[in-house]
């Protein structure tokens, strides 16, 4: 199974990696990272092919990460075997996404391959998750991190 989670960066990253990316952060002209002590209780489950899929697409956009921050910045930062981006960033690909998924477009069954629905139904729903996640982040500023098996 994979998750989405709102953690501290601490969880995840050493603290000369917390240094490294406050340095390329200020290089990409970010705000300085906030530091939280806050525990949050957001946790999302998803298969692994929901996963990949899904990041597949995010990859499109130049968005594929297993760290988001809750700051405003362009590109991604590469910290070990961690890929950290904006949250903002991921929120404004979705955006995007809606319209390739036609998440608010009414569907027409009849016409449509089964499985090809099947396919684009867990698109839509892990579209979803990574929505709340993302907004949630930003509304809490705290890290959300993509974990997979």
């Amino acid at each position: 199974m994979a998750e989405l989670r709102l953690l501290p960066l601490e969880d995840s990253l050493s603290g000369k990696q917390i240094g490294i990316l406050k340095r390329e952060l200020v290089e990409l002209g970010a705000d300085e990272i906030s530091e939280t002590d806050d525990d949050s209780d957001f946790e999302e489950s998803l298969t692994e092919d929901q996963l990949t899929d899904f990041m597949d697409r995010l990859d499109a956009h130049d968005l594929a990460c297993n760290i988001y921050l809750p700051l405003e910045f362009e590109g991604l930062v590469e910290i070990s075997d961690h890929t950290v981006g904006s949250a903002y960033a991921l929120i404004d690909a979705l955006e995007e996404l809606r319209e390739e998924l036609d998440i608010d477009e009414e569907e027409n069954d009849d016409d449509d391959d089964l499985d090809m629905q099947v396919i684009v139904e867990q698109l839509r729903f892990t579209w979803r998750l990574f929505l709340r996640a993302a907004s949630t982040c930003v509304e809490r500023q705290i890290p959300l991190h993509v974990i997979s098996d």
